[in-house]
């Protein structure tokens, strides 16, 4: 992602920057609105129809959000029932850096309350504010938040935002460099990729995309898109003055697919980013494992053709 581009949002963890041009481009750029292609279900009530390849995902519908961050002992509540896809991922590395938000730094439209968080809605870039929702409880929605810690969850009022559906996800095997998006059951795209250097590791663990931001140009080393998550580097504390946000976009350096080359955003040849992007809304879960999952083969059968870079 653009280090110039996302000043005063985050830091993606790339290593080099753009020029001053692109930092307008791709703000302009911004995708504010449902791709027309978007598959995802929406939903007119607070409870989504879960099928086994379903994620529910929440969207703000107010200027400001309240997360709570412990569910009100005064909630009667039922055993948890999971409406999204979770994962048994989970970081191997110790943070070994502080919290996300935090006073005295720009948490690009959150911060810490005295009981969670409060996030502003739309985000900087003028997407809709999104959460991938884990439990339902009625009154009160669990969901994955943007914060470190990675994996933090919260509650939300369900009054508070609409739900819709997507079967649309992502999953990444480091161990081979590899991506799949699966589309319910099916492949719908897969490739290599860059991934996090030794010293600046992509976390592992269950994410989400939480906005779409096209590039004016794909000839950057963000390339045409740029879809950042729900994560932090476990390890820088910040990126070139802003926050070490993990993003996967699209790159102007193929040759180094395969590799671990970045400070832990994942890098897509832009020929398939551009055809996730174009597919997948915000809120596509996506689940990072340190080693191949055994349930590949078996999700494969029946996949459509893969995209290579």
């Amino acid at each position: 992602m653009n280090s110039s581009v996302l000043l005063r949002r985050f830091r993606p963890l790339a290593i080099v920057a753009m020029s001053l041009a692109l930092v307008v481009g791709a703000a302009s750029c911004s995708d504010g609105k449902k791709s027309s292609t978007d598959t995802s279900v929406e939903e007119s009530s607070t409870t989504a129809v879960s099928t086994p390849y379903q994620t529910t995902y929440a969207t703000a519908k107010g200027s400001k959000l309240t997360v709570l961050a412990e569910l009100p002992k005064s909630v009667a509540t039922t055993p948890p029932s999971s409406t999204s896809s979770t994962s048994s991922t989970s970081s191997t590395v110790a943070p070994k850096v502080p919290a996300i938000p935090r006073n005295g730094l720009n948490s690009a439209g959150v911060k810490k309350t005295a009981d969670g968080y409060e996030f502003t809605n739309p985000t900087y870039y003028k997407n809709p504010l999104v959460f991938d929702v884990l439990e339902n409880q009625g009154e009160y929605m669990k969901v994955l938040i943007t914060a470190r810690p990675n994996h933090t969850t919260g509650w939300i009022k369900a009054d508070d935002v609409t739900i819709a559906a997507t079967e649309y996800r992502m999953e990444l095997d480091l161990s081979t460099f590899h991506l799949k998006v699966f589309e319910g059951a099916n492949v719908f795209v897969e490739t290599d990729v860059v991934i996090g250097k030794d010293a600046t590791p992509t976390p592992l663990g269950h994410f989400f995309i939480t906005e779409k931001i096209k590039n004016s140009s794909d000839t950057g080393i963000y390339g045409a898109w740029i879809l950042p998550t729900n994560g932090y580097s476990e390890v820088l504390d910040t990126f070139d003055s802003g926050l070490p946000q993990v993003a996967f976009h699209g790159t102007n350096q193929p040759e180094l697919v395969g590799t671990k080359a970045s400070n832990g955003c994942v890098r897509i040849p832009n020929d398939v980013v551009i055809k996730i992007a174009e597919k997948v809304p915000a809120g596509t879960p996506i689940d990072i494992f340190a080693t191949t999952p055994a349930s590949w083969s078996a999700k494969t059968t029946g996949s459509s053709a893969a995209a290579k870079p």
